[in-house]
This record gives C-alpha cells, sequence and structure tokens, in this order.
C-alpha cells in the first residue's frame, strides 16, 4: 500500500491484504448489501430478511436456462443506435453525462490550461513495453505527486492510473496471463449473472457509453463482472462493484478494465471489503470515527448526540470507492487520481475532507436533515482546495 500521504499515528487500525486485525466477526455476520429504488446502499441483516422471503429457490435447470437467455442478449448482435448516439453527443457534457445539472464545458482558457498541463505530462511520460502492451512509465518525485494531485490530464489517465496502481508497473508483469484468464472466464458459467444483469440497467445510466440497454458499454461491464466473479468466487458479485467497473470502463478498454480491477482487489485488499460479513467496511467505519473525533471534534460530538455514525451513512460512500453518486464527477475524477496513487487509505481521508467542507450546514442540522445531506450527491466547491485537505488532513488540527 503507498505511503505518500506521511506517517499517520492516528491509523493505528488500517485496512491491508490481511484480514483486519480488529474481530469483527460478531458485528457482521449474516449481514449483505442491498440496493433501494434509488440506488442507496444498506447494509442488512440478511438471516432475518431470508426468513422473511421463505420461496423455494429455482432448480438448477431453471437458474441455468435463465442465465443463458440474459448472456444471449449480450452477445447477440448490438442495437443500432447511431442516430440516438449522435444527439447524446450532442448534449453531453465534456465527461460524456446527460444529466439535467450538466457539468459546464470549458472555457477557451481552461481547455487552454488543460493543453498546457497534458504537455507537461508529456514531458514526465517515458514509453515502455511490456507483456505486448505499450504503456508509459513515470518518475515518482515531488513533482510527479504534486502533478496528480492537481489532476491528471484526461488523456493521461488510463496510462498513469495503471502505472500508479501496479506500482510502477512492477505489478503488471503477468498482465499477459491476466488477459488470457480473462479470456477463459468468459466462457466459464457464472452463477451472478442474473444479479449482474438487473444492475447494469441503473449503473452510470446518464452516460452515453452505458445509456443503450445491451449496447457495447454495458456489455463490456456485464463481461469485466461476470469475469471477475469467477477470478474471485468467494466475492462472486456485489452490488457496488457495478460502479467501480464502469469507472475502469470510462478510461480503459474491456481488458485492461479487468486487469486494472484485479490489481486493484489485489493490492489494496478488496477481497474484504466485498466478502460476506464486510470486514474492511466495518473497519472502515471505525478508522472515519477515529478520524472524526481527531479532525472535527465539535462536529463528532453534534453527530453522535443525533445518533448519526459512520456506519448510518458512509456504506455508499466506501462499497463504491465513492463512484455511487456521492459527488460530482470532476471531484470524483480528482479523488482516484489520488486513490491510484496512494491506495485505499486515502478514502478516509476524502471522507474527512467531506465532512469538514459540509461542516457548518451538518452542525445545524437534525438526524433526518443530516442523513439527507450525507445521502445525497454533495457538490464541492473548490476542488483544489478540497484535494488539499485530502492530502494534508493535519491542517484541519486546530481548526474546530
Amino acid at each position: 500500500m503507498s505511503t505518500y500521504l506521511g506517517t499517520l499515528p492516528v491509523l493505528t487500525c488500517q485496512t491491508t491484504n490481511s484480514s483486519s486485525d480488529t474481530n469483527f466477526t460478531e458485528l457482521t455476520t449474516g449481514t449483505s448489501i442491498k440496493t433501494h429504488n434509488n440506488g442507496s446502499f444498506v447494509v442488512v441483516d440478511q438471516q432475518n430478511d431470508l426468513a422473511n422471503e421463505r420461496q423455494p429457490p429455482p432448480t438448477l435447470s431453471t437458474t441455468e436456462n435463465k442465465a443463458a437467455e440474459i448472456r444471449g442478449h449480450y452477445e447477440s448482435n448490438p442495437p443500432d443506435v447511431a442516430a440516438e448516439m449522435e444527439k447524446w453527443f450532442e448534449a453531453a457534457d465534456r465527461y460524456g453525462f446527460l444529466d439535467d445539472d450538466k457539468l459546464f464545458t470549458p472555457d477557451v482558457h481552461q481547455a487552454e490550461k488543460e493543453a498546457e498541463r497534458a504537455t507537461k505530462w508529456a514531458g514526465m511520460a517515458k514509453h515502455a513495453q511490456l507483456c505486448g502492451e505499450d504503456l508509459h512509465t513515470f518518475i515518482v518525485n515531488s513533482k510527479f505527486i504534486k502533478r496528480v494531485y492537481k489532476g491528471i490530464p484526461d488523456c493521461w489517465r488510463r496510462d498513469a492510473w495503471y502505472f500508479t496502481l501496479t506500482n510502477g508497473l512492477q505489478k503488471a508483469n503477468n498482465d499477459d496471463a491476466l488477459r488470457e484468464q480473462y479470456k477463459v472466464l468468459l466462457s466459464e458459467p457464472s452463477s451472478h449473472v442474473r444479479q449482474i444483469d438487473l444492475d447494469i440497467p441503473r449503473t452510470m445510466h446518464g452516460h452515453i457509453m452505458f445509456r443503450q440497454r445491451y449496447g457495447q458499454g454495458q456489455r463490456a461491464l456485464f463481461n469485466v463482472l461476470r469475469a471477475f466473479s469467477g477470478f474471485d468466487k468467494e466475492v462472486g458479485y456485489c452490488q457496488g462493484m457495478t460502479n467501480i467497473a464502469a469507472m475502469l470502463l470510462m478510461y480503459c478498454e474491456e481488458e485492461r478494465a479487468y486487469t486494472a480491477l484485479v490489481h486493484m482487489f489485489l493490492r489494496d485488499g478488496l477481497h474484504d471489503l466485498f466478502v460476506p460479513g464486510f470486514p474492511a467496511l466495518m473497519e472502515s467505519f471505525f478508522i472515519q470515527e477515529r478520524l472524526v473525533e481527531r479532525y472535527l471534534a465539535r462536529l463528532y460530538r453534534h453527530l453522535h448526540s443525533i445518533d448519526v455514525t459512520s456506519a448510518a451513512y458512509a456504506t455508499r460512500w466506501y462499497i463504491t470507492m465513492f463512484t455511487g453518486g456521492v459527488v460530482k464527477y470532476q471531484t470524483l475524477l480528482r479523488i482516484w487520481d489520488a486513490y491510484f496513487l496512494e491506495g485505499f487509505n486515502v478514502f478516509y481521508f476524502v471522507a474527512i475532507a467531506l465532512l469538514k467542507t459540509f461542516q457548518y450546514q451538518l452542525l445545524s442540522r437534525s438526524f433526518e436533515s443530516c442523513m439527507t445531506l450525507l445521502s445525497s450527491t454533495l457538490t464541492v466547491p473548490d476542488d483544489d482546495k478540497f484535494m488539499k485537505l485530502v492530502k494534508n488532513p493535519q491542517i484541519l488540527i486546530g481548526e474546530q
């Protein structure tokens, strides 16, 4: 796990590639993640939930037939949406979203600044070839880290993300084997096909890439998730993973998105985030509570006085790695730039920075009002200031 954030003694309990040192067995037995119709996430008691839904399980042949039918939809000829795509491209913002709250289109000055930054990144990059792929390497120094936190130019995100994710490509030596494994896994059956298919239509639906049912974007998403369910059989598939895979597909081709997802699980121990019982999720709640108590003591006291704990609102934050409509997309990209550099720990400081940004609104609100705000899509007023908080949370000490 990367350590560019420096030594933070408050993190006495960290997410690692191994199982959590904290015993959460009693807290997490018989729990699962479910989604509401509005896309929000909640941890539920699986045992009680199942007891209330006593229905005979489908026969094996019925299940297999349904899975085959679903796969057929994704493997048949894609729908012809050329006319619709032309309209969508005209209406989409710079990132491809068609939402009503359309992101601003960069003016001439901003476009020139983006081009200038892209040129600087080109000057830092060196061409490399590994496992038959054309890649880029960078020298990781203070300048590189500073530029990551300023935001990686869109045209460099694919290569920069993969470089930092794979520890300077050192962990990418077996990517050719992963790509071959991907093809094999796609040819095998998966018991998670039905649930994946149910979740895909409500994943990033406002983006032109995933808008068309059984279109190219949804096909790629279905394939990546189906293959991954065979890679990590204990996790299989969990709601929340669709957003993460979709985020990767916006910048990577299908095979690269799969290998990136595998590297994310291996580097950051994401297995424990999604495995039944969700030990890393519970650990994240614990760490966030301790950080809020240290850096935002006044807010910590208020939230606890009205029974608003991290577990009450932050499931969506961590289980989707902030991709589930937690913040606006331009802010999410900045967060993920830092994530690939730093590892999963950076999300704890993203949470603290969000709470700091909305601290005064939260301090004056009741339980219901706080939950409404924290469950919404938060608009960060200044991404640069926000990322400075993420990088240097120590500046919050004394700002209570």
